[in-house]
């Protein structure tokens, strides 16, 4: 920068006689450091190189779990599995690649208490019947608080969901966060026996609390993905509907009508066979059952 973009204006001379030499000398120094001044404070742009690092608008994943109105959610990963088997029942066939976008799935069925909180709200319709198999006080009882609920029917099970600001799983969600993707017949693995879930071989005869099977997680943490209570999910049940989607099917919503919507996981009176991850059946949403009960979802952000 010049100095005459200070404002340094030439000095004027009040006779003819040049300057001396140090005067001249002294006056341009004092000049220079001026300029050196007024450059140092002003803001200073760093220059942009190719290591800077480019960052995108959101470089976060979403988190592994959450907790929506008390209940803990499990968050699955996007990505293609294996739905369906090809030597199941005829309803089960054939095998299909399906892919899923992440979502989060609930990490135990919903409970007694935690569905009390939206009757409590007003939100919900308290369960049809207060009992179950074997106790006639089962609802709203602090014993069995952390004992799924049960005798909700599917509009019930949905109206809670969404008083969560969730939703019913997809059939396709629910079977991936059952068998994940490497297609184990069951949430854990390919054997069965009682130490894994609540079924018939376990003797018990009703429910049990929804963290009573450690062994029995899938493969992303989810309890009670067999055994203990049917669950409800949001499509309608079609026996021929996977032979309908072919492979690579995306995000798949079940049929459009129905009479029956689906329900996947078995319950504590069904033996092991049922609590395959890839065994469906279908309840009229109008009706209630002592082991039907229900799990919410919602999609990742």
């Amino acid at each position: 920068m010049m100095p005459d973009e200070l404002n340094l204006k030439p000095v004027k001379q009040k006779s003819s006689r040049k300057l001396s030499a140090p005067l001249l000398i002294v006056i341009i120094g004092a000049a220079a450091v001026i300029l050196a001044a007024l450059i140092s404070i002003s803001p200073q742009l760093p220059a942009a190189t190719e290591a800077d690092p480019v960052l995108p608008s959101d470089a976060s994943s979403p988190p592994a779990a959450i907790m929506e109105q008390g209940a803990p959610m499990v968050l699955i990963p996007a990505g293609t599995f294996t739905m369906g088997r090809n030597n199941g029942n005829p309803d089960e066939q054939p095998a299909h690649q399906v892919y899923l976008d992440a979502y989060y799935m609930d990490k135990y069925p919903v409970t007694n208490a935690l569905y009390k909180t939206c009757v409590d709200a007003d939100a919900c319709q308290p369960p049809q019947d207060i009992s179950s198999y074997t106790r006639s006080h089962y609802y709203d009882n602090m014993q069995f608080d952390d004992y799924p609920v049960i005798n909700v029917n599917w509009y019930q099970a949905q109206t809670y969901c969404q008083w969560r600001d969730a939703r019913l799983p997809t059939e396709a969600e629910w079977e991936k966060a059952a068998r994940g993707a490497d297609g184990r017949t069951y949430p854990w693995g390919n054997n069965i026996d009682p130490t894994f879930a609540n079924y018939s071989d376990s003797k018990i005869g009703d429910t049990t609390a929804v963290d009573s099977y450690e062994k029995g997680k899938s493969i992303y943490g989810a309890y009670d993905m067999a055994g203990n209570v049917w669950q409800w999910v949001n499509d309608w049940y079609s026996v021929n509907y996977y032979g309908t989607l072919g492979n690579n099917a995306r995000n798949p919503q079940g049929p459009a009508s129905g009479q029956y919507r689906v329900i996947r996981g078995a319950s504590w009176g069904n033996s092991g066979v049922s609590l395959r991850s890839t065994n469906r059946d279908g309840g009229d949403p109008r009706f209630v059952n002592i082991s039907f009960g229900f799990r919410c979802a919602r999609s990742a952000p």
